[in-house]
């Protein structure tokens, strides 16, 4: 009796169907452990981001060394005076360090003035600060003068910033001041004169002059800020004058003092 030839077993569709089974289970024990392996390093990344009580750790970006921002925000300052005609005014100053490696860039901001029970007195919109592009190790202030609608003796003022502090996208340009002298104005308070040399290559059409004055316990008296708006060719001099509205002090008053002169310069 003639027998039937047998197929081979590589021709039998349920052989192929065992095999299809096997692959599908490798490529799935597989993939959970490549899961399992990127769950512990995501454990690994979380741990790391606390402290030995399991506190989470805030980075700050002062210990990048790639050249991250960093800063500290000092205590504000506010001081009262009344002018000679009776009008109380207060000014508000709040310092900023770069603690970092790169340059920052600081624009305006909000200063909220409480009293000493915590209640909001005034809020200073849209403050500018001076200077703009501040280098590592440097200090600008957000000031501002302004009048009080009610006087009153400031005890106990404090100030609440509200600040926009970033990475500078563009280069800290500083020109050369000279022949500077700090002189009484006429109704009270200091004004300073001094010159700024255009040492770029260009010619600048708005240069910025922002004078710190400091007492002789190396507190911040007043900033004073002027504008030049005259074109200033390369390599050219000019004058300018500083001062404020009306202050308590006077030339003698001044201990010290920081000048900074340089061009409009504007982030995006």
């Amino acid at each position: 009796m003639e027998q039937k030839a047998k197929k081979p077993i590589f021709k039998k569709w349920w052989f192929w169907l065992i095999i299809a089974v096997v692959v599908i289970g490798i490529i799935a024990a597989s993939g959970g452990s490549k899961d399992k392996k990127d769950g512990s390093d995501d454990s690994k990344a979380a741990a790391d981001a606390t402290d030995g009580n399991g506190e989470p750790v805030s980075d700050t970006g002062a210990d990048d060394k790639s050249g991250a921002e960093a800063y500290e925000i000092g205590e504000g300052e506010v001081r009262l005076w009344t002018n000679s005609i009776g009008t109380q005014w207060l000014s508000a100053a709040v310092p900023v360090k770069n603690t970092g490696e790169a340059d920052l860039y600081l624009s305006s901001g909000t200063l909220d003035i409480e009293n000493a029970e915590g209640k909001l007195i005034k809020t200073l919109e849209y403050v500018s600060v001076y200077p703009q592009v501040l280098k590592p190790g440097e200090t600008a202030y957000y000031y501002e003068e302004t009048t009080l609608d009610e006087a009153t003796d400031g005890a106990g003022f404090k100030i609440v910033p509200h600040l926009n502090v970033s990475k500078s996208k563009v280069a800290c340009i500083r020109f050369t001041v000279s022949e500077v002298e700090i002189k009484d104005e006429t109704y009270g308070g200091a004004k300073v004169i001094g010159r700024v040399e255009n040492t770029s290559n260009e010619t600048q059409k708005l240069v910025y002059v922002a004078v710190n004055l400091y007492d002789k316990d190396g507190k911040l008296l007043a900033q004073q800020m002027t504008t030049i708006s005259q074109d200033l060719a390369a390599g050219e001099k000019i004058g300018f004058e500083a001062s404020n509205l009306g202050f308590d002090f006077n030339a003698a008053d001044v201990a010290r003092y920081e000048i900074y002169a340089y061009p409009h310069q504007y982030q995006f």
